[in-house]
């Protein structure tokens, strides 16, 4: 049992994690802390780590102060983590938040700080990021990796397309609208693909390759991918069936779709944007990538349908 302590306290990291209050940081902050690593939280409202703190051991966590604006505050820490990760990002603009700040000046300025002390750096973009957009979402994730991929020796990049679970903001909002709307709107005719991943998937196979030093992760950009392709259409058509509702839409034109992208993105927090109109006409796939994600988990990944029936049964009308 002294031998059992001792080689898992060797084999435990300082991991530094950036965006750990998040969707996708809150699920890896808690399977990390589970293994018995160390996390260190630079987080602009510490209110949002409670529920991080309650996942781990008493000193388990260590939270520090950050904002975008003064990056170089967080260098002393990154210089003592082993392995530092980049969950930030941001769906909308605010005007001080942009997505050229986001995605592409924090990506690189944290590679720059990590590639000076020689740390691992894993950094979560986006399926579907190509300079060839006008999506300014897209274009800023790729403009991210690709400065770390000319710029860093020790990086993993890791794309996820739409990413589902319990507390999603894809699913779940659509779900609440046909509380409320009879029908679902379909934008580009419902043609966009997707290759959703399941959350505890995606932060299973992060966390794979934060404890491993397998060379098929090193200086690597991943397409993180579920099993099947789905269209934007039949996404809500599932919805549909798992809410017990009969399947209405409307086609929005792309003229008022755009307008109404631009209208919605002056609320505080729009549910639909001009720049999401635009990143529409990209699909997010990577056909047969998900084989590769299925044999480092070593088991099978996760159905949407089936995932999503359990939390969107919220949604079904009561009789």
């Amino acid at each position: 049992l002294y031998l059992y302590k001792i080689e898992s306290i060797m084999k435990n990291k300082n991991i530094l994690i950036l965006g750990s209050t998040g969707f996708i940081g809150r699920s890896l902050t808690k399977k990390l802390l589970s293994k018995g690593h160390q996390i260190t939280s630079p987080v602009r409202n510490p209110d949002k780590v409670k529920r991080n703190i309650l996942s781990g051991d008493i000193g388990q966590i260590n939270i520090i102060p950050f904002n975008v604006s003064n990056l170089y505050s967080i260098e002393a820490d990154i210089k003592e983590a082993d392995i530092i990760v980049n969950l930030l990002g941001i769906l909308f603009e605010k005007p001080n938040r942009s997505f050229d700040t986001i995605h592409y000046h924090v990506p690189k300025v944290i590679s720059d700080i990590t590639n000076k002390y020689n740390k691992r750096f894993i950094h979560i973009s986006s399926l579907g990021s190509t300079t060839e957009t006008k999506s300014s979402y897209l274009y800023s994730k790729a403009l991210g990796e690709h400065y770390i991929e000319t710029n860093h020796n020790n990086y993993s990049i890791i794309k996820p397309s739409i990413v589902f679970g319990e507390e999603d903001n894809f699913l779940n909002q659509f779900g609440y609208m046909t509380k409320f709307l009879p029908f679902l709107p379909l934008y580009k005719k419902g043609n966009t693909k997707f290759q959703p991943i399941y959350l505890d998937d995606l932060t299973s196979f992060i966390s794979k390759i934060i404890d491993s030093d397998d060379s098929n992760f090193l200086n690597k950009s991943i397409d993180a991918v579920g099993p099947n392709i789905y269209s934007f259409k039949e996404i809500l058509e599932m919805i549909f069936e798992i809410v017990k509702k009969k399947k209405r839409f409307i086609n929005i034109p792309d003229f008022f779709a755009s307008l109404q992208g631009r209208l919605m993105g002056a609320l505080p927090n729009p549910p639909f944007t001009y720049d999401q109109f635009l990143s529409l006409s990209h699909d997010s796939i990577s056909p047969g990538a998900d084989k590769f994600i299925k044999a480092s988990l070593g088991r099978e990944l996760s159905s949407m349908k089936l995932v999503a029936s359990n939390y969107l049964k919220k949604f079904i009308d009561k009789v």
